[in-house]
């Protein structure tokens, strides 16, 4: 496969994962369930979830994920992480990858 074929696969394979990671996100559901139902092995998504952030990092960019405000629920936030202007809220069931890839993310602020 040519370079270029591969950084287009890539790129369409990262699109596609990050959308998976926000709907998850914003789907109320564990992360277990929600892969349950998108026939999705839990392994699997939790390794698209790391390249997704991975990525991230290497571009330098950051990426607000946003809940619907009918969707947000304050008692599934079990930490709210402040530095500087920066705020974060850590809800109930974030795995241990997703918590490293914040808090890298947040160092860089």
């Amino acid at each position: 496969m040519s370079n270029g074929i591969r950084v287009i696969k890539e790129n369409s394979n990262l699109a596609e994962w990050s959308r998976q990671v926000e709907e998850c996100r914003s789907s109320g559901l564990s992360v277990r369930s929600w892969c349950e139902r998108n026939g999705i092995a839990v392994s699997t998504f939790h390794y698209r979830q790391q390249k997704v952030w991975n990525a991230l990092q290497q571009r330098n960019q950051f990426v607000e994920v946003s809940l619907p405000a009918n969707e947000y629920r304050k008692e599934s936030v079990v930490a709210i992480v402040h530095i500087g202007e920066v705020r974060a809220d850590i809800h109930n069931g974030a795995d241990e990858a997703t918590l490293t890839a914040l808090i890298r993310a947040l160092k860089s602020c």
